[in-house]
């Protein structure tokens, strides 16, 4: 198979350092935003360093960097002008957020204000980055520049489809990266108020294992959205141009989840496994531990990307760590922790109502196959991720299920 764009063991060097790092704070009960942050750095600093300094992923091609031009003099003209443009990519994001009631008031206030903390600190940076990646970019005039040279009005010079791109690319990170920090912080409030589930047997401990899972996958895809860099070779190659793609996508997220899986296809009647299996004792334990299983499964294929993950974008191939074995190891392992945790086939209503459930469910499980086939056929204009998926057709653990249902093996048919 093609070789993966980053190293399964640095990332599972970041990811134990996540782990470490989000245990620290909890046992010193630091304030839920700062170990968020904490989290991020975590996890980010170890896997960017070593990805630079072992892998040499900033002299790759794709990059489209080229260091022999290391000596040029800066153009601070054209620097003003890209930092110009990403100035008004980040207004633009914080002013529909401001007018677009997309997720509740205060949990956008507190990330909002969180997010102004952290750019003001991260703004020297950020500059000096500009700086350095300026003056090697083998195409300096990036969409930052040309949507720079728009508000300057120096229309002429200025690309459409390279601002395009850039929006694109910006209306992924501006959807999902809010939330996502939202979801993090409230989940690590969780984790510090319910410290002492881990001792209250192994029900509750679970239920306090899941969260702290939970909060290392998504301070791994808040990474995933906030550094997309050159430099990390990290940088978004291209947005997935189905528009179908982007519905079943959404459809899985905030508010749109609130309607589908919600109201439409809501599968449960409130009651889970803990419920049903309190006074099973055995039972409970072997399910627990089922559920820790899928969640970690989870995590690792989240891990695997490293500073890579993302929805509706192309940033590089995986071919290591469970994408080894499968294609879509992340919505295998969603699946499995929805069908656990909810237990659809139990009903207080009956059986009747427990068949519903079933299928409810397995529509939600068909709206992932839908987003799998769609980031196929997105990913397919890549010759490395179609020869990846090939190889799968005839090495992946679900060759004999592609073998009765034909319509399971990858075709390519770039989108």
């Amino acid at each position: 198979m093609p070789q993966s764009v980053t190293s399964q063991w640095i990332n599972l060097a970041g990811l134990a350092c996540l782990v470490g790092g989000l245990s620290l704070c909890i046992y010193l009960q630091v304030p839920p935003g700062a170990t968020a942050l904490m989290c991020v750095l975590a996890f980010a600093l170890p896997i960017a360093t070593l990805e630079i300094a072992v892998l040499k992923v900033h002299r790759r091609q794709t990059t489209g960097l080229d260091w022999t031009r290391h000596s040029a003099p800066a153009d601070w003209p054209r620097i003003a002008t890209k930092l110009l443009g990403l100035g008004v990519a980040l207004g633009t994001t914080a002013c529909v957020h401001w007018l677009v009631r997309i997720y509740p008031v205060d949990a956008m206030s507190y990330a909002g204000t969180l997010a102004a903390i952290v750019l003001t600190i991260a703004l020297p940076f950020i500059v000096a980055y500009q700086v350095i990646v300026d003056r090697v970019m083998v195409e300096p005039r990036d969409g930052y520049w040309h949507l720079g040279m728009a508000i300057r009005g120096r229309t002429e010079y200025v690309d459409v489809r390279k601002i395009r791109h850039l929006a694109a690319g910006w209306l992924v990170k501006g959807f999902f990266l809010p939330i996502m920090l939202v979801y993090l912080v409230a989940t690590i409030g969780r984790l510090e108020a319910g410290a002492g589930m881990l001792g209250g047997g192994h029900i509750a401990a679970t239920r306090w294992l899941t969260d702290f899972v939970a909060a290392c996958e998504l301070a791994i895809v808040c990474v995933g959205y906030t550094l997309t860099l050159r430099l990390t070779d990290s940088h978004i190659r291209s947005v997935n141009p189905l528009l179908w793609g982007w519905i079943v996508t959404l459809a899985c997220y905030e508010p749109f989840n609130r309607v589908v899986s919600g109201e439409m296809l809501a599968y449960s009647d409130g009651v889970y496994w803990f419920d049903w299996l309190k006074d099973q004792p055995v039972l409970s334990l072997a399910w627990s531990i089922a559920l820790v299983l899928s969640f970690v499964l989870w995590l690792w294929a989240t891990a695997a990307f490293g500073l890579r993950w993302s929805n509706l974008t192309h940033r590089g191939i995986i071919t290591n760590g469970p994408y080894r074995f499968t294609k879509h190891p992340d919505y295998i392992a969603k699946s499995l922790f929805f069908w656990l945790i909810s237990m659809p086939f139990l009903s207080s209503a009956g059986p009747v109502e427990a068949l519903k459930n079933c299928l409810l469910l397995g529509l939600i499980n068909a709206i992932y196959l839908l987003r799998a086939r769609a980031e196929e056929r997105h990913l397919s204009a890549d010759p490395d991720y179609a020869a990846y998926a090939l190889a799968m057709n005839e090495r992946g653990i679900f060759k004999p299920l592609a073998t009765v249902f034909p319509a399971l093996r990858f075709q390519a048919r770039p989108a």
